[in-house]
């Protein structure tokens, strides 16, 4: 077991809650009760007793009713950084397992330069997790080893703020 958090973990409580967990109302759920709604005032619209089209109508409504509740519940959680209220964007970078060390440094001494020599990997070795707001004014970036089976925290959760965040996102290859 590893004796760090991981950042979807860690990241509310390490930054003094500046960063939060937001639900965002899914418009899908929104359109599907809609939808459901209409059908059923098109089904009670029909007045002739022997038309199967309320019937359809009525079922329809139904359909599109749960489809919209349980859309809705499985709305999209993110997460908000309070300061500039930009939401942040998860995303995952692989380096080469033999990058462990170096890539420790370059992270908790701020030397993002050295980013950019670090070799890069797909799906294996040292996993870097980031979570970076739309304005790169706040990052939070965690490191995880792969140990068969799973990838385990090998570094507490770092925050950057303002001008260190942005040098990262540049450094790190995402400074568009």
């Amino acid at each position: 077991m590893s004796k760090y958090k991981t950042i979807t973990e860690d990241i509310e409580t390490v930054t003094n809650k500046e960063v939060v967990k937001q639900n965002r109302v899914s418009l899908v759920a929104l359109g599907l009760v809609v939808a459901a709604v209409l059908c059923v005032a098109g089904g009670w619209a029909i007045e002739d007793p022997n038309s199967s089209l309320s019937t359809f109508l009525f079922t329809a409504a139904v359909f599109l009713f749960l489809g919209g509740i349980v859309k809705f519940f499985m709305g999209r959680e993110c997460y908000l950084f309070r300061p500039t209220g930009s939401h942040l964007q998860k995303m995952t970078v692989y380096f080469d397992a033999k990058e462990s060390q170096p890539l420790q440094y370059c992270i908790e001494e701020k030397r993002f330069e050295d980013l950019k020599q670090l070799k890069r990997q797909i799906n294996t070795g040292i996993k870097l997790d980031i979570m970076l707001t739309g304005d790169k004014k706040f990052a939070a970036v965690q490191l995880s080893e792969y140990v068969p089976y799973a990838y385990e925290a090998i570094s507490p959760v770092i925050c950057y703020y303002g001008e260190e965040a942005k040098n990262f996102s540049h450094y790190l290859g995402n400074g568009r």
